[in-house]
């Protein structure tokens, strides 16, 4: 098939943009001809090529009504949203939710309506995965990685203090080969708030990419109990939402001693729940729902 793949058109480094890059990089390993559409952190396209057989926007943040209208006179077209729990977001899909061929969103909670399917993020196999013995030694007990947060910052701030040997970066700035060699040396890679939760644990539904990114690396995540998660991952060692850091740092250490006192517990759980996201949760089984619900609409 050629497929097409749209980059946000936010028009900066972003997460919808990253998940275009894991969907191109999907349907090619898949041995499907891919045409991207855009750049990351560029405009959004006002144009697409004759001959796709459909074309997936990612996000949908500048995709408006006549451009649905205009690129669905070529090809159909697919939108995936990721964004939905944010108010400011819900307007601008709104519009165009019944205009496209097929809505996604990553998250069964959000208003606009039983039409849109539910289908989670996933990770690219081609990026996170188990690298060899010599590349991953481990050099911290627990690493944190993620947009700054204050919530994030504040507990990152205490748990360093019963656990120096750790690894946080906040800033966005690491290469996902830098994430996934930092996950690959880490013992334990914490998920207490994602970015989408803001500063509150688990005020999101759904899971976000640090989700499948983990396991897909081969590491252990110990991270918040979310709506989604037990669906995606019945088998995920998580921990109930504590707003008060404190408190939160109090619980955790509790759960980080426990894992790093029982390594083969450990180790088991992070391979089983590898091969279960290589099972269930890449980009390339996401990309595979997108064909097989596209060859069931009819033209």
């Amino acid at each position: 098939m050629r497929i097409g793949i749209m980059f946000s058109g936010i028009g900066a480094r972003n997460g919808a943009d990253f998940v275009a890059e894991f969907m191109i990089n999907a349907v090619r390993s898949m041995g499907h001809e891919c045409v991207p559409l855009g750049s990351h952190g560029g405009s959004q396209v006002d144009d697409i090529p004759e001959g796709l057989d459909f074309v997936v926007h990612s996000s949908g943040r500048c995709l408006r009504p006549q451009l649905v209208e205009k690129f669905r006179k070529k090809t159909k077209v697919v939108l995936w949203t990721h964004n939905d729990e944010m108010s400011d977001w819900q307007k601008v899909i709104t519009p165009i939710t019944h205009l496209v061929d097929i809505h996604y969103s990553y998250t069964r909670a959000h208003p606009y309506g039983d039409h849109v399917r539910y289908l989670p993020l996933g990770a690219d196999h081609t990026i996170y995965h188990p690298l060899s013995i010599e590349e991953s030694f481990y050099e911290y007990d627990i690493a944190m990685i993620g947009a700054r947060r204050q919530w994030r910052d504040d507990f990152a701030e205490k748990i360093i203090k019963k656990y120096p040997k750790a690894f946080f970066h906040f800033d966005m700035k690491l290469s996902h080969e830098e994430v996934n060699a930092i996950y690959n040396k880490t013992r334990i890679v914490l998920a207490p708030v994602q970015d989408c939760d803001q500063d509150a644990p688990s005020r999101a539904w759904g899971c976000p990419c640090r989700t499948f990114d983990v396991p897909a690396s081969g590491a252990f995540q110990l991270q918040v109990q979310r709506g989604g998660l037990a669906e995606a991952y019945p088998e995920a060692v998580a921990i109930e939402p504590i707003q008060d850091v404190d408190e939160a740092v109090e619980v955790w250490s509790d759960a980080i001693e426990y894992y790093l006192e029982n390594e083969d517990e450990r180790l088991h759980r992070a391979t089983m729940l590898h091969h279960w996201t290589a099972g269930r949760h890449l980009y390339r089984h996401r990309i595979g729902d997108m064909i097989l619900d596209i060859m069931r609409t009819k033209t």
